[in-house]
């Protein structure tokens, strides 16, 4: 075998914490079960005391929104990510262009510059997009689309209802596994929330800033889109929730269709956080209750998925000087994801390591049709593996991240839970924060239907 690891704890999903061994070869999973009935491996790993999990999958993912550099930024953000013990990304892709002629370009920067794996999502804005879907899931093995019920200003505009509508249509006429994933604000509540907060502290803070994108604009779009999801029928995945009136709208509304994701920063951060803005997001971060009801929708299961919603920018990009109106909304937080989780979520509030593993892993490969080569621990799976000690406490120092971003929302802050090895396509290649392997050790994922 090429890698063998032994005397660690598998978090196994649906199976639960089980003590043994994993040999891996040629890039899977080919033994699991006692270490001393397997064979020789040309390196063999030690994780006594620790947990084995499988690589993490972020399903939320930005790239190249701000610099216009894809192929630079999957280099730097796949890197930082496989560190912080990710394997696997979902990129969305945004535009008003066919993405027909960019697609083969773009796979080429993964393929050539990823750290991870990379699946993408296409947001859908034109009905040329809309008829264009065939030849994206038959030519490239996409099967996930998205739509914006709520603009972001100067980068993609909104799409209506009605054409929402259309396009889940579209993907159940189609059949498969095909899923519509929504952005959930109120556009006219975000336009009349944003004039006010404008108006009245144009040089506010993160506080001021979480007025413009309100609980109740994410709770009215979630309702509404659980109402599309159930005329069409059509699997229904809303990205990124921010606020305890937006999941408690899901738990509600949804049919067994819908699916419900949040962040890792909306799960550790409130907008009273002293990162101010360079917190700035949308939706917006916001208060310490939503926070905490976010982690209860983890604990009694109407969220499926944590993700990240990354978009890197440095302190030159994002403006966080320039006052509120001024500053662009994103952040790095790949490499950072599964340490927050394992602090706030299993050391901080009690989360069970298997209920974490069940979001970060078997959930967002589930619902994007890549279970169970991904997201769990099995004979025949991918060999993408993280060593986890939850005893690990550690300073986050910014200048460490791989990240082209110059500043992480945790600098400074002590962390109780970190990765620390992450193996990829079972190959050692991040030890103890060091990485070890070069780009181009990922692939493009094409899924099917």
């Amino acid at each position: 075998m090429d890698l063998k690891i032994v005397n660690g704890t598998m978090v196994i999903p649906g199976t639960g914490m089980v003590r043994g061994g994993i040999g891996c070869k040629d890039g899977r999973i080919v033994a699991i079960g006692p270490e001393f009935g397997m064979e020789d491996a040309v390196r063999t790993v030690d994780a006594g005391g620790k947990y084995v999990i499988p690589g993490v999958i972020d399903p939320h993912v930005h790239l190249g929104i701000f610099t216009g550099d894809f192929a630079a930024e999957t280099e730097t953000e796949t890197r930082a990510a496989l560190a912080g013990g990710i394997t696997t990304v979902g990129v969305f892709m945004g535009g008003e262009e066919s993405y027909l002629g960019m697609l083969p370009s773009l796979i080429e920067s993964v393929e050539s510059k990823a750290s991870t794996d990379v699946f993408f999502h296409l947001s859908m804005f034109t009905p040329e997009q809309l008829a264009e879907i065939p030849q994206y899931i038959e030519d490239y093995g996409i099967t996930s689309f998205k739509f914006y019920m709520c603009g972001v200003t100067g980068v993609f505009p909104n799409v209506e209802d009605s054409f929402i509508k259309q396009g889940l249509q579209k993907l159940v006429e189609l059949g498969g596994h095909l899923t519509g994933c929504v952005h959930c604000e109120n556009q006219d509540m975000f336009n009349a929330d944003f004039a006010k907060v404008a108006a009245a502290t144009p040089d506010g803070g993160l506080r001021e800033w979480a007025g413009a994108g309100t609980a109740e604009s994410e709770e009215d779009a979630v309702i509404r889109a659980c109402g599309l999801a159930a005329d069409t029928g059509a699997r229904f995945y809303l990205v990124h929730m921010s606020s305890g009136k937006g999941v408690k709208a899901a738990a509600a509304n949804r049919s067994g269709n819908v699916f419900v994701e949040t962040t890792s920063p909306y799960l550790s951060l409130d907008c009273d956080d002293p990162s101010g803005l360079l917190a700035k997001m949308l939706p917006p971060i916001k208060e310490a209750s939503d926070r905490e009801a976010l982690w209860d929708a983890v604990k009694d299961g109407t969220i499926n998925t944590i993700g990240t919603d990354n978009v890197s920018l440095n302190r030159a990009i994002k403006g966080a000087g320039n006052g509120m109106l001024n500053t662009m909304p994103g952040y790095a937080v790949l490499q950072t994801h599964l340490p927050v989780l394992l602090h706030e979520g299993v050391n901080q509030r009690g989360v069970s390591l298997e209920r974490l593993v069940e979001l970060t892993s078997k959930g967002p490969a589930e619902i994007y049709g890549l279970y169970p080569r991904k997201g769990t621990i099995a004979v025949g799976s991918d060999a993408d593996l993280v060593i986890v000690d939850l005893e690990k406490e550690q300073v986050v120092d910014e200048t460490k991240i791989h990240s082209f971003s110059d500043f992480s929302l945790y600098n400074g802050r002590t962390l109780k839970g970190w990765p620390v090895m992450t193996i990829k396509a079972g190959q050692v290649v991040v030890e103890d924060g060091e990485v070890l392997s070069g780009p181009g050790i990922g692939g493009f994922l094409r899924r099917t239907t």
